[in-house]
Parts: structure tokens; C-alpha cells; sequence
């Protein structure tokens, strides 16, 4: 992800463990440095990788794919909460 949270705008969710996703998941679903087989709603954080696809992050992430900014193209699955 490009972007830094610098206002601390987007903690509540990049630091949410519940959010947090496990190493088999990353690997087996995330699909994690599959190219554009890999999720684009990975985010990086303190924590270590989460899901942002439930939050204000998607949208950007939608914007950024659709205009192949990123290599990641897929939607793999439901999302972490």
C-alpha cells in the first residue's frame, strides 16, 4: 500500500487484530505475491498484514486497480472484520 497513515485516520482498522490475517490465510487465500492472482485489500501495518476490505481503504484500492496502479487485481474473499 502507498499510502501513510500520517493523521492516524485509518488506526482503528489497520491496527484491529481482528482484522490481523494469519500466515496460511495470507498464503492460501490472500494469494499473497500471486501477481494479479494476489488480494488487493492486503494492508500493512504494525501488526503485520491486515484486511482493509471492510473499511474506507477499499475504495482507494478499487480506484488504484482499475487504473493498474497496483498489481494486485483480486477479491478472494469475503474480508476480515
Amino acid at each position: 500500500m502507498q499510502h501513510v497513515d500520517i493523521n492516524g485516520d485509518m488506526a482503528e482498522y489497520l491496527l484491529d487484530t481482528n482484522r490481523k490475517i494469519v500466515s496460511s490465510h495470507l498464503k492460501n487465500v490472500c494469494k499473497f505475491k500471486c501477481g494479479q492472482k494476489t488480494c488487493k485489500y492486503i494492508g500493512l501495518s504494525v501488526i503485520g498484514f491486515v484486511c482493509v476490505k471492510k473499511t474506507p481503504i477499499k475504495k482507494i484500492l478499487d480506484s488504484m486497480s482499475d487504473n493498474n496502479e497496483i498489481s494486485a487485481k483480486a477479491d478472494n474473499c469475503e474480508g476480515l472484520e
